[in-house]
């Protein structure tokens, strides 16, 4: 049996492909096996495992926040994203994050889904609470 501390990884990955196989049959068995593989991948920065689990979780109908240490915020958010999230935060629209940012309307709105889907909310609103009660800025 592998220890929490003897590759993480792979134990991370075990955790994903059970909970793939179990999310047809048992998704409450499911959901917690993704759940845990899930920081792992986001703290290691694996983005292809750490989508992969997030989506099979969306799938699933589970939560898919991923905080850092003691609360400390979303560990998978590139530094852009979290421009973004304190922009949202602050109740802009992707218009105004765009002028912010000097960017595309387009791509603040890119930017803005990528956010949802990675912090697992559907409305922008959900988001800028999160900044907010997280000191994102």
């Amino acid at each position: 049996m592998l220890s929490a501390v003897d590759r993480p990884v792979l134990r991370a990955e075990v955790r994903l492909e059970l909970a793939e196989v179990l999310s047809a049959a048992d998704a409450d068995g499911a959901i917690a096996q993704a759940q845990a593989a899930l920081p792992v991948f986001a703290r290691l920065g694996i983005r292809r495992e750490t989508d992969r689990t997030t989506a099979l979780l969306r799938r699933l109908g589970a939560g898919t926040r991923v905080t850092g240490q003691g609360g400390q915020g979303p560990v998978d958010l590139s530094r852009r994203e979290r421009e973004v999230l304190a922009l949202l935060g602050q109740g802009l629209s992707n218009a105004e994050i765009a002028g912010r940012l000097f960017i595309t309307t387009r791509t603040a709105e890119h930017h803005v889904a990528t956010v949802l889907a990675k912090l697992g909310m559907r409305r922008r609103a959900e988001a800028a609470a999160y900044a907010v009660a997280q000191g994102i800025r």
